[in-house]
């Protein structure tokens, strides 16, 4: 399996891999500032939706841990 793109995003690490699951083409790994690393499977059909999706995510987690 090859990365096929790194990005950072708020302070997030996102990996996309090429990788047929499903329906889907690729997966991507989340990971926070921290360390701690969350994966999706099922990322999506092409690296920009799967980026989209993951950016998303991450805005999601971020929005999450303010209202603690």
């Amino acid at each position: 399996m090859k990365t096929v793109l790194k990005d950072t995003y708020r302070g997030w690490e996102i990996t996309i891999k090429a990788e047929q699951n499903l329906c889907s083409n690729f997966s991507f790994d989340i990971t926070n500032p921290s360390g701690k690393t969350q994966n999706v499977s099922l990322g999506g059909d092409d690296e920009q939706r799967v980026l989209g999706r993951a950016r998303d995510m991450i805005d999601m987690e971020i929005e999450f841990a303010a209202e603690d």
